[in-house]
């Protein structure tokens, strides 16, 4: 059975003729069953020629730098627009000493900005590389308009979560400027809701000195948007006393707080002249408040709650339901009563400011 007729590849180093070929006898004649003639263009490759080695030549990760892609620290620098604007030094100096042992494993991304390269992702790796003390660093280089490298600075930084809640509200706000709209940048960034967009966006609307406040950690995200709901400087300033002193100890007292302020700006009057029918209802259920209290409080002690747990009788699972049915309506009277004392404490900070407030309480 004749031996299959072996086929020419093209390659010097995957060859089955690269032997007949490096034969000094035979030079560059090869056997005249594959057609005495090289595939490969030119003939056989600079390579073989010196003798290299027939072993695959091996191969770089897709993204990582190729070897002498280099380029000196000093024709770097950072992108004047990058979102991020603060870096912990701390953690700089842990980066650093990681590149110092391990190099830099992921490349800095830069675009040409002749006669140098603007960063566009790794500002936090380029600094880090000049405490360590290095002079190059790898790079990939990749080709974009001043759009294109503001988007991919802003999705960069929101993908590894390095932003502060105002430079994410900045960055947001330079991409509407540029022509993105809400919708197109929620998008974007992957946010399945809009409001996240104008969440960040309110941001800018608080005062400089509780921006700063933010960015250093003496008001917390969640604070800081309830704040950013009022235009009004005064009113952010009266929120944030009552944070700083402890008044607002939870969300939802400050929410609740914000929310009286907003409606009695937008109604100019917290509490209307009650009805007989609104005082009789007061009554009704001050009394009804005070039955249900006492009547607990008296019947019941811990010794009583130890039987009702282990004693087996009565039917448990429909004094758990009306027990139920008591916390919910108890949970709604609550809710009601927290409101009022939350427009009660509103009215007293109005009246404490004066007849020159816009806002009126009706007794």
């Amino acid at each position: 059975m004749a031996k299959p007729k072996p086929k020419a590849t093209g390659d010097c180093l995957t060859c089955p003729f690269k032997k007949a070929m490096m034969n000094k006898a035979k030079g560059k004649k090869l056997p005249r069953e594959i057609g005495g003639k090289c595939t490969r263009p030119g003939g056989i490759c600079e390579d073989m020629k010196k003798g290299a080695s027939s072993q695959a030549p091996q191969t770089t990760a897709p993204d990582s730098p190729k070897p002498g892609n280099e380029i000196e620290l000093s024709l770097i620098y950072p992108n004047p627009d990058q979102p991020r604007k603060v870096f912990d030094q701390g953690k700089l100096e842990e980066l650093a000493q990681s590149i110092k042992e391990q190099g830099l494993i992921e490349p800095l991304v830069v675009v040409p900005r002749l006669p140098k390269f603007m960063l566009v992702a790794g500002e936090r790796r380029w600094r880090a590389c000049q405490i360590a003390g290095l002079t190059a660093a790898p790079v990939r280089i990749i080709c974009a308009n001043d759009d294109q490298v503001a988007e991919m600075a802003l999705v960069e930084n929101i993908q590894r979560q390095d932003l502060t809640p105002l430079e994410e509200a900045k960055a947001f706000k330079e991409m509407i400027d540029r022509g993105y709209t809400r919708e197109a940048l929620a998008q974007k960034l992957g946010f399945k809701q809009v409001w996240r967009v104008d969440e960040r966006l309110s941001l800018l609307t608080l005062a400089p000195k509780y921006q700063e406040a933010l960015v250093f950690g003496v008001l917390g995200s969640s604070q800081a948007f309830e704040m950013s709901r009022m235009d009004d400087p005064a009113d952010q300033e009266l929120v944030f006393r009552k944070i700083k002193g402890g008044g607002l100890p939870t969300y939802n007292h400050l929410r609740r707080f914000v929310n009286t302020i907003l409606e009695a700006k937008k109604d100019r009057v917290l509490f209307n002249l009650p009805k007989q029918k609104d005082l009789e209802t007061i009554n009704r259920w001050e009394k009804a408040l005070d039955a249900v209290t006492g009547l607990i409080v008296k019947s019941f002690s811990l010794e009583d709650c130890q039987v009702l747990s282990k004693v087996f009788r009565g039917n448990a699972q429909l004094n758990i339901a009306k027990i139920d049915l008591l916390i919910k309506h108890l949970d709604m009277m609550r809710k009601a009563m927290l409101e009022n004392s939350s427009r009660q404490e509103v009215a007293a900070i109005i009246q404490e400011g004066g007849e020159d407030t816009t806002l009126q309480v009706s007794w």
